[in-house]
């Protein structure tokens, strides 16, 4: 079988590349759910023999996902790419940045075909941004499942406060994505959370 290469940079969300990272636990899945670590396990020892710098072991379950660990092995930082020979086919990427912020990467599909080359960047958000990002849908879920409001005001709060976001500026998103929802609500049952939420963080 003729293999593709996928080459991996690793990037904050100002497109800068990350050099300041000791450990990546890389997560590689076929679009159906399944990881390439399980259905091609030389994977590892083609990375070892490749980076013999890098310490390359599978880390299994890793909070629900099989990943690949790789860190210098006397210490140090990483570079901020890496390049895998992998099979053709369509990938779900991301990692685990060890650092000093956020730790996830955002996931990027990627199709890599036979003896040619793809690349992908992993974009890492700061911390006020993925607070930002889980805030709504956050309170909605919270909603959803019948949280007693203190706690979920508390939660909001939280979230508000490490998103770094100023309360006028809150309001107005509050009353812009009702106006959005209360456009759309009728015969969408499952908007009514998210309207509950909205209308929770306004008071």
């Amino acid at each position: 079988m003729s293999y593709g290469k996928l080459n991996i940079w690793l990037r904050f969300e100002d497109c800068s590349l990350i050099d300041s990272c000791w450990r990546t636990d890389l997560v590689i899945k076929t679009c159906s759910g399944k990881y390439l670590v399980d259905m091609f396990p030389s994977i590892i020892t083609d990375l070892q023999k490749k980076y013999p710098d890098l310490d390359i072991s599978e880390n299994k379950n890793y909070y629900g996902s099989n990943r690949i660990k790789i860190q210098p092995k006397r210490g140090g930082l990483l570079k901020p790419h890496l390049e895998l020979d992998v099979p053709p086919g369509c990938y779900v990427v991301w990692t685990r940045i060890c650092y000093t912020g956020n730790e996830e990467t955002n996931k990027v599909i990627v199709a890599v075909s036979c003896g040619h080359e793809a690349c992908v960047n992993l974009l890492l958000n700061s911390t006020e941004t993925c607070a930002r990002e889980l805030l709504h849908p956050a309170i909605a879920l919270a909603k959803e499942l019948d949280l007693p409001e203190k706690e979920i005001k508390i939660a909001a709060d939280l979230l508000t406060r490490l998103a770094k976001i100023e309360p006028e500026h809150l309001k107005k998103d509050i009353k812009n994505r009702i106006a959005e929802l209360s456009e759309h609500k009728a015969g969408r049952p499952e908007m009514k959370f998210h309207l509950q939420g909205l209308n929770l963080l306004k008071k």
